[in-house]
């Protein structure tokens, strides 16, 4: 079993509710909202599943020897690379993508792990607003 399950449900879970709230925000600002939406959702997708390769390989690599890890994570992060790269490429060439959309799409996972992590730690704000006479 997954050492990451829960952590990449509960990911998913807030990148999913994210790239819909996007989502509806672009069907509200923009009339031709078609391209944002399918670009959001492709983009959102592929960086779903750049989590996930990258939850696979970090599984398997704490299982290797050292060196052997190295070569292992070192060749699934050129993977992940050109999985981005080719995504960006196929974003450019396509009519019915915007590039835009794609980007936030693939940054967005990103963005919701900085999110829930830094919000997620009460005692980390209570030290930046405490008092000096609290301690």
């Amino acid at each position: 079993m997954s050492f990451t399950r829960d952590l990449q449900l509960k990911t998913y879970k807030y990148t999913i509710l994210s790239a819909f709230v996007i989502g509806t925000i672009a069907t509200i600002l923009f009339d031709n909202s078609k391209p944002i939406i399918m670009a959001l959702i492709f983009g959102t997708s592929i960086g779903m599943l750049n989590f996930r390769l990258l939850a696979m390989t970090l599984e398997k690599a704490s299982e290797m020897e050292p060196r052997q890890a190295q070569v292992y994570a070192t060749s699934r992060y050129f993977l992940r690379y050109i999985i981005t790269g080719l995504v960006l490429y196929v974003a450019i060439k396509a009519d019915y993508l915007n590039v835009i959309g794609v980007i936030i799409g693939l940054v967005l996972i990103k963005i919701v792990i900085l999110g829930t992590n830094l919000f997620n730690d009460k005692a980390y704000y209570m030290r930046i607003f405490g008092r000096k006479e609290d301690e």
